[in-house]
């Protein structure tokens, strides 16, 4: 096993054959995974203008923003490839969770005109705290029930927003059932080790398996290269890795710390980034508190 490099010392992921690129900036690019639905991969390490994945799901009577992005810069232009690849402005943001790097840009997304910026009461409210959140846009958005599906009707399309936790108390995944596709938010992270900042982890494994249960065609994870099943269960063998060796430290008696300086990624793994080598302290001590706790 080997330990995962910073990011920043090794290339980021290239775009995929299997979709084409509408339009690649320094910060990302847009790639088409179905009709009507592209699907954003950003490069945060090289521009922090959309920070986060996210992208825009057209239908006959809306169009739909996933995120509100990073910055206010990267909120504005995805507005702007909305209207050039759908012919009208979007009608609806949806923010998956309260990170900084998902609702930094609500200013920049409220300037659309009769916008509907969505999100759980959780996550509204958590983002009011967040300093680079907007509470004025925050203050008039639509609460998402926690507890049940909620169906944006796009006239020949249906968005639903699945309530889920465990990258945070209240995350919502984006899912298109015509055409196959999960916008996951950061409870799924591909090639990159997962921020376990605010997760539960136990949550965090069972969100990932009742998506990996879906089967769809495209899953598009809150950071990395767009997945698909096979990359999900790589995930899932990543997330199993990470609790045995918690497991491991709590029965040695060693610190997170000292498991975190110790982890090493698996094999099949050992090409996957991390931002931080302090994330693998960082995940392992989530699970130690969790386990602690039961």
């Amino acid at each position: 096993m080997s330990a995962a490099a910073p990011l920043w010392s090794r290339p980021l992921w290239a775009a995929q054959e299997r979709f084409p690129v509408e339009v690649s900036e320094p910060w990302g690019r847009l790639e088409r995974v179905a009709d009507g639905i592209w699907a954003l991969v950003s490069t945060p390490l090289e521009d922090r203008t959309t920070l986060c994945n996210g992208g825009i799901i057209a239908g006959r009577s809306g169009a739909v923003i996933i995120e509100a992005f990073g910055s206010d810069e990267g909120a504005r232009w995805m507005a702007a490839q909305a209207r050039r690849l759908t012919g009208r402005a979007p009608t609806h943001a949806v923010i998956t969770h309260y990170h900084g790097d998902h609702t930094a840009g609500l200013r920049g997304t409220a300037e659309t005109p009769d916008i509907e910026v969505l999100g759980t009461d959780v996550t509204i409210d958590l983002s009011m705290d967040n300093r680079n959140a907007a509470s004025d846009v925050l203050g008039s958005a639509t609460e998402v029930d926690r507890i049940r599906p909620t169906e944006i009707d796009l006239g020949d399309r249906s968005v639903i927003l699945v309530p889920r936790r465990g990258h945070t108390a209240s995350d919502i995944t984006a899912e298109v059932p015509d055409a196959s596709v999960v916008f996951c938010g950061d409870l799924v992270w591909n090639e990159m080790v997962p921020n376990y900042m605010d997760a539960v982890p136990s949550r965090l494994s069972q969100a990932v398996r009742l998506m990996r249960a879906t089967s769809a065609s495209t899953y598009v994870p809150g950071h990395g290269p767009l997945a698909d099943t096979r990359a999900l269960d790589l995930y899932l063998e990543l997330l199993d890795d990470i609790e045995a060796a918690a497991r491991r430290a709590m029965e040695r008696g060693i610190s997170s710390e000292q498991a975190g300086d110790e982890y090493r990624l698996p094999a099949g793994l050992a090409h996957w980034h991390a931002f931080q080598p302090t994330y693998f302290a960082t995940a392992i001590g989530a699970w130690m508190r969790e386990l602690g706790d039961s």
